[in-house]
């Protein structure tokens, strides 16, 4: 039940989207979008660290900015996508990135020479044919930049991902992996709107929608954490992309995006790719942590970690 949690944040994230169209309808740029985000974020995980007693000296420098650069330019590309296409479509593309993380997967498994999950490749190829179904026949030549900058939200968002974890293994604070993604994502906001001629004056409906997009990114991270750390993994990942539906909806009520047999297609193509792809990975790396047991050197690691449960 706790996984329900993450159709909560779905809807949170599509009503993020909405709002950024909004304010970028009202003339806000997406430099401004990510300030605006990023900002208030930084106040919020900067306090909930000082009420933790976490500081924020790390070991490893190199990985959390690596991770806040990346991180970074994901959310930027998925504001510029959200900013140029229909909600829906950008949605569904800044959330291609189980392909990615799958891409990878198959990248290590044939550089270790261990042969090629072929359910996996299938299941990736027909998330990226779903890419190209979704797609053809929807934008027009003046959206095929958006549309590349869409797919490039889920390639960073990926990267982002395995940074996070690398980090997570390194027992690094989740607290101070976000302070210094939003610390990152402020300055690079912040440059970007100095050197694109400064802040917009908003207008009431763009003040309303960057108090909305503010709000909803932070309950939609909070409730996504809630799922992703209380439910069940492999159904919280499912759930999560009920959030194409909602911004789908949402896009052709508030907006109204039209949408063809083509783009659902495209979608459920999509969707479904995501899920197996998310699974098919998951059992992979189990896999291999299966195999590095038997080696002397995991041996002993799995040994360590016994001891420590039992103290």
């Amino acid at each position: 039940m706790q996984s329900l949690w993450m159709v909560v944040a779905a809807m949170f994230f599509a009503l993020y989207a909405v709002c950024i169209k909004f304010a970028s309808i009202e003339g806000i740029g997406s430099f401004e979008v990510l300030f605006y985000r990023s900002f208030f974020g930084l106040i919020i995980f900067y306090t909930m660290m000082r009420m933790q007693h976490v500081t924020v000296h790390t070991a490893h420098p190199i990985d959390h900015m690596i991770r806040s650069f990346v991180g970074a330019g994901a959310v930027m590309a998925g504001i510029y996508s959200i900013s140029h296409l229909n909600v829906g479509l950008a949605m569904t593309l800044n959330y291609t990135s189980p392909l990615f993380i799958g891409c990878f997967t198959i990248g290590i498994m044939m550089s270790q020479h261990k042969g090629i999950n072929w359910k996996l490749l299938s299941t990736l190829l027909l998330g990226f044919f779903g890419v190209v179904v979704m797609l053809s026949p929807t934008i027009t030549p003046d959206e095929y930049f958006a549309a590349g900058v869409g797919l490039a939200a889920g390639f960073c968002t990926a990267v982002a991902t395995t940074y996070v974890k690398r980090l997570g293994l390194m027992k690094e604070p989740e607290l101070r992996i976000l302070f210094y993604f939003v610390l990152v994502g402020t300055l690079c906001g912040l440059t970007g709107t100095l050197i694109n001629g400064g802040f917009t004056m908003p207008t009431w409906v763009a003040a309303v929608a960057i108090a909305g997009f503010v709000i909803c990114s932070t309950c939609a991270q909070f409730f996504l954490t809630i799922a992703f750390s209380r439910g069940n993994l492999v159904l919280s990942g499912a759930l999560q992309y009920t959030v194409i539906l909602f911004s789908t909806l949402m896009g052709v009520f508030v907006f109204g995006d039209s949408v063809s047999m083509a783009v659902i297609g495209g979608m459920v193509m999509i969707v479904v790719a995501g899920i197996l792809a998310s699974y098919f990975t998951r059992q992979e790396k189990q896999r291999a942590l299966e195999e590095a047991k038997h080696t002397p050197e995991g041996l002993q690691r799995h040994l360590r970690h016994k001891e420590a449960r039992d103290h």
